[in-house]
């Protein structure tokens, strides 16, 4: 399966992507009973649309944001990944134009030096084929139309030679989106869904390796703010990534690093509290298989 599997119905493809206060009483008084907000109860609920011109073709399209007000933040993946009420807003961080291709991360999509302008217009517009389905009619988008549309990104990141963090946090995103469709299908059986978990699992696998190789070279190659994530931030995420590749060493590392600064901030601290007690637990584990495997038959 190649890495930006499923671009071959836009016309694009790549392979081999490496992108390493009490006041006085008073006499009381009866308040009005408050009502409760009413919360959005569909996905479609906490969206709507915005008109986006697009920054290489000037033609414009209909894209789905996010109202603000309306979605509540949850406590996130032990990764970072965000969490909300009732919507995943990680489907809805790319711009896609549907005419010509170009697709970037929103808060990115309308940076473009005039040699990048060029250089997407040659590897991604001259290959695009546009979609006969009309996004103006979406009232969402589904897990697989937001890879689609991550993959563009990184189709249009890669060709405008963005910076490795830009590149990488793409990637996590495609990470992340597989991982909660991979947790859809757990339970299924059928032979179709056994075999979609597969795919994704392995596209999970492959991107989510493509972040972390990349973020871990960008913490010695770039200066923070990095894509948005501080320095904390992104070890702290880091040390997750690295206990997901038992790479255990690199995350003991990380951790101690947050636990010992003074700019760690104490809501991290605590986080790093926890991953050091699964750390620890491993340790103990790896130490006991070791000693038992020595002990003579």
């Amino acid at each position: 399966m190649g890495f930006l599997s499923g671009l071959e119905k836009f016309g694009l493809s790549l392979e081999g992507v490496d992108i390493t206060e009490e006041k006085e009483k008073k006499k009381k008084t009866v308040a009005p009973k408050k009502t409760a907000p009413i919360l959005p109860t569909e996905e479609k609920d906490f969206l709507l649309k915005k008109e986006v011109k697009c920054a290489v073709c000037d033609k414009k399209f209909s894209a789905l944001i996010i109202k603000g007000s309306k979605a509540k933040r949850m406590e996130p993946d032990s990764d970072l990944r965000p969490r909300f009420h009732g919507i995943d807003t990680v489907k809805y961080d790319v711009y896609a134009c549907p005419y010509c291709g170009y697709s970037a991360m929103t808060k990115s999509f309308e940076s473009l030096a005039p040699s990048q302008l060029k250089w997407v217009r040659e590897a991604v517009c001259s290959n695009f084929k546009p979609s006969a389905v009309d996004g103006n009619a979406r009232e969402t988008y589904t897990y697989d139309e937001a890879v689609d549309r991550l993959k563009l990104a990184l189709v249009s990141a890669m060709a405008k030679r963005v910076k490795l963090s830009e590149k990488a946090y793409i990637c996590l995103k495609i990470a992340w989106l597989r991982r909660d469709q991979i947790k859809e299908l757990a339970n299924s059986t059928k032979p179709e869904d056994l075999e979609k978990k597969e795919a994704f699992q392995q596209e999970y696998e492959n991107f989510y390796r493509q972040a972390y190789d990349g973020f871990m070279k960008v913490s010695s190659t770039e200066t923070p703010p990095f894509y948005g994530l501080n320095q904390n931030t992104l070890d702290y995420m880091l040390a997750n990534m690295a206990l997901h590749f038992k790479d255990y060493q690199t995350s003991a590392k990380l951790v101690s690093s947050l636990l010992t600064s003074t700019n760690t901030p104490s809501n991290l601290k605590d986080k790093c509290f926890d991953l050091k007690q699964q750390l620890v637990e491993i340790s103990k584990k790896q130490k006991a298989a070791a000693a038992a495997a020595k002990k003579p038959e």
